[in-house]
C-alpha cells in the first residue's frame, strides 16, 4: 500500500491492486427481458394486407346510369353562393353580362 497526496493536507491510501483475468469468471449480470406492452386484439388484425393486389385488380365502374335533369324556375339561374362553398338560385337580372352592362349604361 502506498500513501498518495491529492491536495495539501489531503492524502489517501490505495489498496494493493489485484489483477483479475477478465476471461475467467462467472457472468454476474443477466439481460432482463422486459415484458411486451399489452395490445388489445382487433378483428381488423386478421385481415390480410394485400393492398398491391387490390390496386392492380381495381377497375373503375360508372355508378350513375341515369342522367339528371336540372329544372330551374323561369327568370332564375344557378350560381355559386358567395363565401358559402355551394350553389344557389339567383335572378337572371342580377348576373353581370358585358352586353347587358353596355345596354344599361346607354
Amino acid at each position: 500500500m502506498s500513501i498518495r497526496s491529492v491536495a495539501p493536507g489531503c492524502t489517501f491510501e490505495s489498496e494493493d491492486e489485484i489483477i483479475m483475468n477478465p476471461v475467467i469468471g462467472r457472468k454476474k449480470s443477466v439481460a432482463v427481458k422486459e415484458p411486451k406492452p399489452y395490445y388489445r386484439t382487433s378483428e381488423l388484425d386478421d385481415i390480410p394486407d394485400n393492398f398491391v393486389e387490390r390496386m392492380k385488380s381495381f377497375k373503375r365502374t360508372e355508378v350513375r346510369t341515369e342522367e339528371r335533369e336540372v329544372i330551374t324556375p323561369d327568370g332564375f339561374t344557378v350560381s355559386i353562393a358567395y363565401n358559402k362553398s355551394g350553389y344557389q338560385l339567383i335572378p337572371k337580372e342580377d348576373l353581370y353580362y358585358e352586353e347587358n352592362y353596355k345596354k344599361r349604361s346607354e
